[in-house]
């Protein structure tokens, strides 16, 4: 079923519980609460950086850069991000370079 319509559902109070993402923008916007998962029975997804080992030769400063985020985004941190983006029509650009220059990794 199209993500747009379980949110909607469960904010609207037509259904009691849905499957969705722990980044989704609506879950903070639509104050819905995310179950643990105490069972496992979905797999993890966590997000990764992949860049082209080319690239990295040519640029190694970029490993020390990329290995600086880890753990920094947290599901609810970017969930916030995704509802500005999503919900509140933000440009992404702007949005990620703001959260970049709020947790100092840019100027």
């Amino acid at each position: 079923m199209d993500p747009g319509l379980t949110y909607a559902a469960v904010r609207d109070k037509k259904v009691d519980v849905i499957d969705g993402f722990a980044t989704d923008g609506r879950i903070p916007a639509f104050n819905l609460l995310v179950l643990e998962d105490d069972r496992q029975f979905f797999p993890p997804y966590f997000a990764a950086p992949v860049i082209r080992e080319d690239v990295l030769k040519k640029h190694p400063e970029i490993a020390t850069v990329l290995n600086r985020l880890a753990g920094k985004l947290t599901d609810r941190e970017m969930a916030r991000l995704n509802a500005q983006v999503d919900l509140e029509k933000k440009d992404a650009k702007t949005v990620a370079k703001d959260w970049l220059k709020a947790n100092g990794f840019i100027k």
